[in-house]
């Protein structure tokens, strides 16, 4: 296996920084590039864009333990065939000038080409560029277990997690079909004595990381934003050329190398973590399977812990070299290299499967020494940019802080800066031309250092430093489990299976509801008088704030508030609080296990490749198909560039204004980290394969929103000048759904877009009319519905 090194900055001229993929990439790399060459050059059919059909819509009606009225087979059969007699009406095309240049969610897509169904039912394809044929899928594909199966444990599986078990795609006809399924099945909803099975993973993990077992308690306290020294950059970037000019002063010895270690490590002895109910303390654990042990670097590439000595005026004092892991769950870290006796440079590692996207890191540091000043410079960051220059600092946990007075991670870090380095990553010649079509994959690129220095709080501690606060695949499951054993929590959700991941994971769906029990009977009118609200979190692996919010939506929805028994009586929420476990568990910032952003393939998800996309649509599908159309849908984010939390929608038209600000207007009001002026309604042509743009074209649903958070902090309201915490994005959470609430409570939102122009002039009275009208109309719409909702009043 090549090995990663890292060369002295030169000074006459840039020194190409080569990061070659680890050997667990190679297979998936091998194995799709053999699938491409096999598939035929001449242009295939335009695929459907809908994924349900009459043989397979058991496999999500299974997921709506609610519609207990179709259980009578008759009457889903005449829905679902005058569904297929209707034709879906797409919004107009958005213009090619409409621009939304703050948007974080980045194309790595080309030309999106639009399927349209004209009135004759024949499909075409409208674009104005030509779009590569979709990879067609393989004669043998990959299994994907249906949700009801138990998921591979133990059984063989290739590199990068993906299951070596055939798919056998059962088909059965639609009698067979409805005939075979059972909504009250116990194996298709959880129930509060499951115990959820280890994460899989593409890398070797040799432990469990101390903020996994010992969770994470937020402080009493808003930790204001960092007020960096602007004389601080110059001084660091002088001292990194004194590196080229006197490269004998360095020491150069490297602390940490994982390719190194991929090569000795044990495969036999993996370290995963058990999610248990401990009825004692009524509350999950999550254990290692293994024992915990101190990890000591004896290989020959990387030294024993030793010391150095430095003399100065008072004397000798010994300084112990830093020991890093990154080899466990959400870890990023992949060479930590000792250039003076407190700095050390650090390389990421790049998403599986990908040469790109290093940004999140996560790993641990043992042999410190208390109070001294370390620095850490991770030299190959891809983004010109970073909320590290506006404020926002790494955070710090301290194993010996969180036994001893539970204290959890706390941001960190002094003298922290973002700048251009001398290091040039080589132009990748195979795997972004595959998976990132639509990126420039022969141009060199520069790389950006983010320097910071840390002083530990105790010595011989095990601490663990990240971008963001983690949120792992265990933690969510420890979260439901818990919350699966809430009192009286079986009256309102179900826990299911949606699917499993290419990596073996499960993925969760909630319906959250008031369901009828012995105590409360729900009739069936009710039942179906209530309208659909879906919520997804995590599809890029790296934004761990989407699931801090979605963790505060669940905890509030389940909650005995007044508030949140309103918000189940007259709705149901579908929730999948993590699309992509498989890039959370092995600590990717944006892809999935092909190294692909599974954000750019909502609008044909191949059901082999990207499962949770594809059953999540089809989801969404059969209730359009039922005639119970969402009214809402959000997807959660996180935000590297922009401060505060604000959302994306959809707008083309001017009567479309109303509706759609209405819930952003009403988040404003009453979030506190909450902007309204960050928000952005426009339709980009690079956004149309995200979720948010092609739920709302294919299936109507106007209120699809991206809901983004910052990772830094906030410029605005009551938490001006402080950093973003856990505390914070729960209550975001929180508060989105009150919002949901306020938003059900207005007197006939949509009768506002009926509104005209003409209608507006008169209003004023001649005078001139304003710019945002609609906005000042949506304003006082609100304010009106917050006083019926707090009165109790309904429309």
């Amino acid at each position: 296996m090549p090995k990663l090194c890292l060369p002295i900055p030169s000074l006459h001229g840039p020194v190409y920084f080569d990061e070659p993929t680890l050997e667990s990439d190679t297979y998936l790399l091998q194995e799709f590039r053999e699938r491409e060459e096999e598939s035929p050059e001449e242009e295939e059919e335009t695929p459907d864009e809908v994924p349900l059909t009459l043989t397979n819509v058991d496999d999500f009606l299974k997921f709506f333990p609610e519609l207990t009225e179709y259980q009578n087979r008759t009457v889903l059969l005449d829905h679902l065939a005058e569904y297929r007699k209707e034709y879906l009406t797409l919004v107009p095309q958005t213009p090619i000038n409409s621009n939304n240049e703050l948007s974080d969610e980045r194309s790595d897509t080309g030309p999106i080409s639009v399927i349209v169904k004209p009135i004759n039912g024949s499909s075409q394809s409208s674009q104005s560029h030509v779009r590569p044929a979709p990879l067609k899928a393989p004669s043998d594909p990959l299994r994907k277990p249906s949700s009801c199966e138990n998921p591979p444990s133990g059984g063989p599986v290739r590199p990068g997690g993906v299951s070596k078990r055939p798919c056998r795609n059962t088909v059965r006809t639609v009698t067979e079909s409805l005939n075979s399924m059972a909504l009250e099945d116990s194996s298709k909803v959880l129930s509060a004595t499951y115990t959820p099975p280890p994460a899989n993973a593409a890398k070797h993990f040799v432990k469990v990381s101390a903020p996994d077992m010992y969770s994470h308690r937020p402080p009493h306290y808003l930790e204001q934003l960092y007020d960096p020294i602007p004389s601080v950059q110059r001084t660091l970037m002088l001292l990194d050329i004194a590196r080229a000019v006197h490269p004998e002063t360095l020491i150069n010895r490297v602390a940490y190398d994982q390719d190194d270690l991929v090569k000795t490590e044990d495969s036999s002895q993996r370290a995963l973590s058990n999610v248990k109910w401990d009825a004692g303390l009524r509350r999950c654990k999550i254990l290692p399977s293994i024992p915990q042990t101190r990890i000591s670097a004896d290989h020959h590439a990387i030294p024993t812990a030793g010391v150095l000595t430095d003399e100065n005026s008072s004397g000798t004092v010994n300084i112990p070299i830093l020991q890093f892991e990154s080899r466990f769950e959400c870890g990023n870290l992949r060479k930590a290299v000792q250039v003076r006796i407190f700095e050390y440079d650090l390389v990421l590692n790049s998403d599986i499967g990908s040469s790109r996207h290093h940004q999140w890191f996560y790993f641990e540091v043992q042999n410190m020494v208390a109070d001294f000043p370390y620095r850490f410079n991770i030299i190959n960051c891809e983004k010109s940019c970073s909320s590290f220059t506006q404020g926002m600092q790494p955070l710090l946990y301290s194993s010996h802080d969180a036994l001893s007075n539970g204290t959890g991670w706390q941001r960190s870090g002094k003298r922290i800066c973002y700048y251009k380095n001398n290091f040039i990553r080589k132009p990748s010649e195979d795997s972004d031309k595959i998976y990132t079509s639509g990126r420039a994959g022969n141009s060199a690129q520069n790389m950006y250092t983010l320097t910071y220095t840390i002083c530990f709080p105790h010595s011989n501690d095990t601490c663990y430093i990240a971008y963001h606060y983690p949120y792992s695949y265990s933690t969510l499951q420890a979260h439901l489990l818990e919350v699966q054993h809430l009192h009286g929590v079986s009256s309102m959700l179900r826990r299911q299976t949606l699917c499993y991941s290419l990596g073996g994971n499960p993925v969760d769906v909630l319906t959250i509801t008031q369901f009828s029990t012995p105590t409360s009977k729900v009739s069936v009118t009710a039942m179906n008088d209530r309208d659909y609200v879906v919520l997804s979190a995590r599809v890029h692996p790296g934004e761990s704030n989407s699931s801090w919010i979605m963790k505060g939506a669940i905890n509030f929805l389940l909650s005995d508030n007044e508030k949140a028994v309103q918000l189940r009586n007259k709705f149901i929420f579908k929730i999948v609080p993590m699309l992509n476990p498989d890039g959370v568990i092995n600590g990717s910032h944006r892809c999935s296990l092909l190294g692909v952003d599974m954000n750019r393939q909502w609008i044909n998800p191949h059901p082999q490749l990207y499962p949770s996309l594809y059953n999540m649509k089809g989801m969404i599908q059969l209730l359009v198909a039922l005639g119970r159309r969402p009214v809402l849908y959000c997807d959660f984010h996180g935000h590297s560039r922009k401060k505060n939390v604000f959302m994306y929608g959809n707008i083309t038209q001017p009567s479309e204004n109303a509706a759609v600000k209405l819930l952003p207007t009403i988040l404003d009001i009453h979030a506190p980290a909450f902007s309204f002026s960050g928000c952005c309604f426009t339709v980009e042509k690079s956004r149309e394969s995200t979720a948010r743009v092609a739920l709302w074209r294919q299936y109507g649903i106007k209120r699809s929103y991206t809901l983004e958070s910052t990772y830094c902090g906030a410029d605005q309201g009551l938490y001006k000048g402080c950093q973003i915490g856990t505390q914070h994005l729960e209550e975001m959470g929180a508060k989105f759904c009150e919002g949901i609430l306020i938003m059900s409570s207005a007197d006939q939102p949509c009768c506002m877009e009926e509104d005209t122009e003409e209608e507006d002039d008169r209003k004023v009275s001649g005078k001139h009319r304003n710019k945002n009208t609609s906005t000042h109309r949506t304003a006082k719409t609100v304010k009106t519905t917050t006083t019926r909702a707090r009165e109790g009043g309904k429309t």
